[in-house]
């Protein structure tokens, strides 16, 4: 996908309104690509990227993709789909949001993905408000809403990108992560999935990726299995880990945040739960790992009050 990645060329995205595409679409354009995209319906997502100036069909039809180099889909559109189709008959690339996500990555010094079967969401969320308050100008994209950015995503002139990074169908694995966070593993995805054996093994190969280093949560068993034979930090509510919680209060909302030994940082979250703090834990451990202070890390999570789930139809 490289060699169509590149400025002045032109890119056609099947899908463009849905929570990844939309911002993949941004993030192009502002690489100095020709975007044009079709969606099944217009929607908030469209009138976004046709006021950016990105050329938007309503409805998939074979004429839209004139001109692409390549087609660029949703995980929504098959082999079936009129522009897909159309693009297969001329011999036109056809490849997946996650190969280009991948392929983006690559020209940023840190690339933070965020996986694990729960809390993805809440974590990148959290992570989006620390790094924002670092002012590192990030590019974002998030597998729901964040009302600090009005969206589920941003796109950023900073050098780092923050993706929320699904295991479903192995997507993850198309990524280059400088830095992989793993939050936890579960059986999920039992249709693509043999058992959690399996799963297992495609985390541990996404997590094999990372060229920086790798945050896994300590206290879950699978997770520790699957990370087995590589180098990793541990984060987690026990003080055996590298990254842990000391001094929680009864709701799990203020607790001070140790790592390596080292008080790093007192949070104050608006948010309660155990699991919360877990998530927050994790978003202070890749923190500590890109060298952010810990009062930043404590002022960017005191303004997080959640993510809502997103709105699109499953697979955009």
């Amino acid at each position: 996908i490289k060699q169509y990645i590149q400025p002045g060329r032109h890119v056609h995205l099947v899908g463009i309104g849905g929570v990844s595409m939309r911002p993949l679409g941004l993030v192009l354009q502002g690489m100095g690509l020709i975007v044009t995209g079709s969606d099944m319906n217009s929607s908030v997502s469209t009138d976004e990227l046709i006021a950016q100036g990105i050329h938007v069909s309503i409805g998939h039809r074979a004429e839209n993709i004139q001109g692409a180099a390549c087609i660029i889909r949703t995980a929504a559109a098959h082999n079936d789909n009129p522009e897909i189709a159309a693009a297969r008959a001329a011999g036109i690339p056809v490849f997946e949001r996650a190969q280009a996500w991948g392929e983006i990555m690559k020209s940023y010094k840190n690339a933070i993905c965020i996986s694990g079967t729960h809390g993805k969401t809440t974590t990148t969320s959290m992570m989006t408000h620390i790094l924002m308050a670092a002012e590192m100008d990030p590019t974002v994209m998030i597998g729901g809403y964040l009302p600090l950015l009005k969206a589920g995503h941003r796109v950023g002139n900073g050098d780092t990108i923050l993706l929320e990074s699904c295991e479903y169908c192995d997507s993850f694995l198309n990524f280059f992560p400088t830095l992989a966070v793993v939050l936890n593993i579960e059986e999920d995805h039992l249709d693509y999935f043999k058992d959690l054996q399996a799963i297992e093994h495609s985390f541990h190969s996404f997590a094999e990726m990372a060229t920086t280093g790798i945050l896994a949560n300590g206290d879950d068993q699978n997770t520790l299995d699957a990370m087995e034979g590589l180098k990793y930090i541990t984060f987690g509510i026990d003080a055996h880990d590298t990254v842990h919680g000391e001094n929680y209060s009864t709701d799990w909302r203020e607790f001070d945040v140790i790592c390596n030994g080292k008080h790093y940082c007192h949070l104050d979250l608006q948010v309660v739960g155990r699991h919360n703090a877990l998530n927050a834990l994790a978003a202070a451990g890749t923190a500590w790992m890109l060298g952010i202070p810990g009062e930043v890390v404590a002022a960017g999570l005191a303004r997080f009050t959640g993510a809502g789930r997103r709105m699109e139809f499953k697979g955009k």
